[in-house]
């Protein structure tokens, strides 16, 4: 008999970041980096063209995350207290013992870890707090930066899902699935 899983909104902390669940008081971080045109090299959406649109979209995830099968934090940078980034663990499925993680990095961060720091916090909690088995990450196949993060994460390539992301110009791109066993 599997246990049932819930994610909490607790707050992390790294030596350079902290992982605080994300919240509208991180809204204006969050639109400054969400209008980067090379955060979007990779997403299905359009950048955001204003704060509203910013607003929508963290709503969203602040709406989600009340939900106790999934959780998204902002990336704080403990020096200047300035949001960076997002992480999210999403499709929990307790039975299988699986997890979703999904992220963001400004890419005023990009290559400087702390993708890895945010990852390594996340992946701790998921194998030795709430003993799961399994992590899943999807991300584009031109995304060859993400996949790099993840393979250094120990993440392993499962296999390609053909046109999975529909980019909003109509054009269709495939997904690379990877995962990490515990």
């Amino acid at each position: 008999m599997n246990k049932e899983v819930s994610i909490d909104p607790i707050i992390f902390n790294g030596s350079r970041i902290v992982l605080n669940p994300v919240s509208l008081e991180g809204l204006n971080d969050f639109h400054e980096y969400s209008t980067c045109k090379e955060l979007y090299n990779h997403f299905e959406f359009s950048r955001f063209k204003n704060i509203s649109e910013s607003q929508v979209y963290l709503t969203k995830l602040i709406e989600r995350s009340k939900s106790n099968k999934q959780q998204f934090w902002f990336i704080k940078e403990i020096e200047t207290k300035k949001v960076i980034g997002s992480f999210g663990v999403h499709s929990l499925n307790s039975y299988r013992g699986s997890v979703e993680i999904g992220y963001g990095l400004s890419p005023h961060y990009w290559g400087n870890g702390y993708f890895k720091e945010a990852a390594d916090i996340i992946i701790d909690h998921v194998f030795n707090n709430l003993h799961l088995h399994r992590i899943v990450a999807k991300t584009s196949v031109l995304n060859k930066s993400s996949i790099t993060g993840l393979k250094r994460l120990k993440f392993e390539s499962e296999g390609i899902m053909k046109d999975y992301y529909r980019k909003y110009n109509g054009q269709w791109y495939d997904a690379i699935l990877m995962a990490r066993i515990n």
